[in-house]
């Protein structure tokens, strides 16, 4: 059965007494974001703050610019902060455990290295009961424009060049399961194929360095998204591998004053390769 407890500055969800997620909101971090991530008997398949990217955060939504403001990465310590941006975590609206699945809501307000904010922002998980070898997690995003115009969008050039097409939720897998397969709606496998390209679902799946098992995280894009099925960002390389649906990787997206954009993803973790069978199972 699911726990969800309440962590210094989180949240910790258990199946059967195992960690399978946890959820952060540190008050002086960057952003919130979901680290660890794992199947109940797994090694941790996700990697926070590598020293290669430190914004990089396990599973965590984040964009290239709101506003020409950065919400991706961050300064170094003692830098200048023009330009960037923070996720603050507001509050949790709700956490809730019952049969079948386990729900928690909060609100958070992107605001720039001045103060002004440039969107609000309700964000909802909900977990369904693990099986065997998955488990899935739908995560709803609604964001509200203030009282101007919003305009999300990113830096563009070359696929897999420094600073491009990073718009929306991203998950870093943990470099012990790298490099791996990728595998998206449309039979892709090649990196290089699936940057830019859109396909319905698209999956990761590494051999694992500390029990020598696969496992992998696939995600799956609402049909009511706007401009579904999306366009992908992916990695695939030694220590080195994530996996995003960049909703902005052609062109921005305006959020008129006042408007409202929603966003729905689920994720599955699962054991094994990626396998369209299983998604098909798990489609919305």
């Amino acid at each position: 059965m699911f726990t969800l407890d309440t962590i210094t500055e989180g949240l910790r969800l258990k199946w059967d007494g195992q960690t399978i997620l946890e959820y952060h909101f540190p008050a002086k971090g960057p952003r919130p974001y979901w680290h660890p991530l794992r199947l109940p008997d797994s090694p941790v398949l996700t990697m926070n703050q590598p020293a290669d990217h430190i914004h990089h955060q396990g599973m965590w939504v984040a964009w290239k610019g709101v506003n020409g403001v950065n919400f991706w990465e961050q300064p170094k310590p003692g830098d200048d902060p023009t330009g960037y941006g923070r996720i603050l975590h507001r509050k949790v609206v709700e956490q809730n455990v019952e049969a079948g699945r386990a729900t928690f809501t909060t609100e958070n307000t992107w605001v720039d290295w001045r103060g002004v904010q440039h969107l609000t922002e309700t964000r909802r998980a909900v977990i369904h009961t693990p099986q065997d070898d998955y488990w899935s997690m739908d995560v709803h995003l609604r964001f509200a424009a203030p009282a101007q115009d919003v305009i999300l969008d990113l830096k563009r050039g070359e696929p897999g060049q420094g600073g491009l097409f990073y718009s929306g939720l991203t998950v870093r897998f943990n470099n012990a399961m790298t490099p791996g397969q990728l595998l998206d709606a449309e039979g892709r496998t090649e990196t290089m194929r699936i940057f830019g390209s859109t396909a319905s679902w698209c999956g990761y799946a590494g051999t694992h360095e500390e029990d020598g098992q696969v496992y992998g995280m696939t995600i799956l894009d609402h049909p009511e998204n706007p401009r579904h099925p999306s366009p992908w960002w992916v990695r695939n390389g030694k220590n080195y591998s994530i996996l995003q649906p960049s909703l902005c990787y052609h062109e921005p997206l305006h959020l008129a004053a006042d408007g409202s954009l929603t966003l729905q993803y689920r994720v599955v973790i699962h054991r094994g390769d990626v396998e369209p069978a299983l998604v098909e199972k798990l489609r919305f």
